[in-house]
């Protein structure tokens, strides 16, 4: 007998996530590959933010439960205080949920629904917590399939459901109406996962309180701060109330806390550097369109999903590496075969990526 033998099961089969070793990456190098914001912050915003960051009583724990930031994403939302949970980036939402909602009950494993191709850490996760996961195929142009739906919330009865819309890496929106007659027929916890809604304007959170067992999570990874780990759960506030006890305390540190309050506290600079962001989008997609060797899936985010169709996919994400560009390699057998993720980044990153496709592409 060893430690070994009291690992949960589905560890052994997982694999850590690495997408790419920065450490080792030229000098130069054009980072396409992870979704953030291109845009850094001006330096009279960064020496702003660090006469905040001088204020802090850093010897003290922060605020338990986050209040104050609790209360600012509140007031952007249009909901209570108590409704929103703040996590350590979205991650940590799914895995105070699997916490809550994924060990089963009398033994049984927790089922956890989602579409696929999707955001993979719904299944890693929910693997790691000993769930049972439970994919549902999206349809051939990457839309939910309703009656599929259905039919594994009756077979299954999920603890769990994720819905990523926009959803990554396809980009697209789901149609929420689908999603709000999945989460009424199921008697699980159904979460709209809304990481890339502030670039479409989209958002379940008006029926919070209205469906059943529906949440919605956010994050301010995509909008500009990828760093602060900064992620949140809007929900019911008795259910939010059980997702605190399992909460780990002080969650969120003082820094990550200070400079998203300082973001949040003027709407419009936010405002405006989506929109820099989504001018980005349209800039980039429509280079990629030009490229006759590309298909271009449409995209509601801030990245968009190609398909090479001359070439091998990883042989062209090289091939673009050699020449300072990192995308993500997506490519696998079935519907994600030969597909690339581009995020969009600045004026002169998308040229330089968009130079490097043109010549590479045939």
């Amino acid at each position: 007998m060893s430690w070994k033998d009291h690992l949960r099961d589905t560890i052994p089969a997982l694999g850590v996530y690495r997408p790419f070793d920065y450490s080792t990456a030229p000098a130069g190098l054009v980072r396409l590959d992870a979704n953030e914001s291109p845009f850094p912050l001006l330096p009279d915003e960064r020496a702003s933010i660090l006469r905040s960051l001088g204020a802090l009583d850093v010897h003290r724990y922060p605020e338990v439960s986050g209040r104050p930031l609790r209360e600012a994403l509140a007031r952007r939302w249009n909901v209570a205080p108590e409704q929103v949970l703040l996590g350590n980036g979205s991650d940590e939402i799914l895995s105070i949920l699997h916490t809550a909602f994924g060990g089963g009950r009398n033994g049984a494993r927790a089922r956890v629904l989602f579409p696929v191709p999707t955001f993979g850490e719904f299944e890693a996760i929910a693997l790691a917590h000993g769930a049972e996961p439970v994919p549902v195929p999206l349809d051939r142009n990457f839309q939910l399939d309703e009656p599929a739906l259905l039919e594994a919330a009756r077979a299954h009865r999920p603890a769990l459901a994720f819905f990523a819309s926009p959803n990554n890496p396809t980009g697209n929106r789901f149609d929420s109406r689908i999603v709000e007659r999945f989460a009424r027929a199921s008697d699980g916890v159904t979460v709209s996962d809304e990481a890339y809604a502030d670039f479409t304007g989209g958002t379940m959170l008006p029926l919070v309180g209205q469906v059943p067992g529906l949440v919605v999570m956010r994050t301010l990874s995509k909008i500009g701060f990828a760093g602060l780990r900064v992620g949140a759960l809007v929900g019911p506030a008795d259910l939010i109330g059980e997702l605190d006890k399992v909460r780990l305390p002080y969650n969120l540190n003082q820094v990550s806390q200070a400079i998203a309050l300082w973001a949040l506290a003027e709407p419009g600079w936010l405002e405006t550097r989506l929109a820099h962001i989504a001018s980005s989008l349209r800039d980039l997609d429509r280079g990629l369109r030009k490229i006759p060797g590309l298909e271009v899936f449409p995209s509601d985010a801030n990245f968009v999903l190609v398909r090479t169709r001359t070439m091998d996919a990883k042989a062209l994400w090289e091939a673009l590496l050699a020449k300072g560009v990192l995308v993500r390699n997506l490519s696998k057998p079935g519907a994600l075969e030969n597909c690339l993720r581009i995020t969009a980044g600045t004026p002169e990153e998308n040229e330089r990526c968009l130079e490097a496709l043109r010549a590479l592409v045939r």
